[in-house]
């Protein structure tokens, strides 16, 4: 008799910043949630900032310095809008802004600790991407997670004390050590990955893929599967 596998983990990297990433969020939900073993499934969240060091400054504008074309930022989101809209996201990247979301990254590892992170990350792609608010204020931050039941007093030590801004670090240095050089990146137990924007049916078939490996089944392909993602150097189109 075979034994079921206790577990599959699913390590996720991403930026708030990422316009991709929101996209893959929804469509990695979409396939967990047809998966047969969801209730098997560990998801982990990790930090990784394609605007380290950026301070913030209107979306578009740092979209063409990084392309260097006016036409190619536009591409880019066109097409991440119709993606977004296939998916029921609302992309309004005239009021969307850009730059290093190392304190935005801390408050989430805050809420984490509390079973509110989940919460909080979808919250804070919506006011970021659809409302144009600013996720790099501090005060803001403070007021979203109190709004997604963070305790206040908590709420403002994830912005001061340095324990969270370094697992914000941590995050990023566990990436490049695995060679992660975009995101949304996603490692399904420590071992297999798959990148960017796929399909929700990718996530489900490879899920199903490890499922089956832990079971003694078949034996996967070890290389990862690219789709649209972003980097320190600009998103893909």
């Amino acid at each position: 008799m075979k034994t079921l596998p206790l577990q599959i983990t699913v390590d996720i990297w991403s930026d708030f910043v990422c316009p991709w990433c929101w996209i893959a969020k929804k469509r990695f939900e979409q396939g967990l949630a047809a998966f047969e073993h969801k209730n098997k499934v560990l998801v982990q969240h990790h930090s990784y900032r394609i605007a380290s060091g950026y301070p913030p400054m209107p979306f578009k504008a740092a979209l063409v310095k990084k392309f260097d074309s006016k036409y190619s930022a536009e591409l880019m989101m066109s097409q991440v809008k119709s993606a977004g809209d296939s998916e029921g996201l609302v992309y309004n990247f005239e009021t969307m802004l850009f730059g290093d979301t190392k304190d935005a990254h801390a408050m989430v590892k805050m809420a984490h600790q509390t079973g509110l992170g989940e919460a909080l990350t979808e919250r804070l792609f919506k006011v970021s991407i659809t409302e144009g608010r600013s996720i790099f204020d501090r005060d803001e931050l403070v007021t979203l997670a109190i709004a997604e039941g963070v305790r206040p007093e908590d709420a403002i030590n994830a912005l001061n004390i340095e324990t969270f801004k370094d697992a914000v670090i941590e995050d990023e240095a566990k990436a490049r050590i695995i060679g992660v050089s975009g995101v949304p990146f996603f490692v399904l137990n420590g071992k297999y990955s798959i990148s960017g924007a796929q399909p929700a049916a990718n996530f489900l078939n490879l899920l199903r893929q490890v499922w089956a490996e832990k079971q003694g089944e078949l034996t996967m392909d070890q290389e990862g599967t690219e789709g649209k993602s972003c980097g320190i150097s600009g998103c893909s189109i």
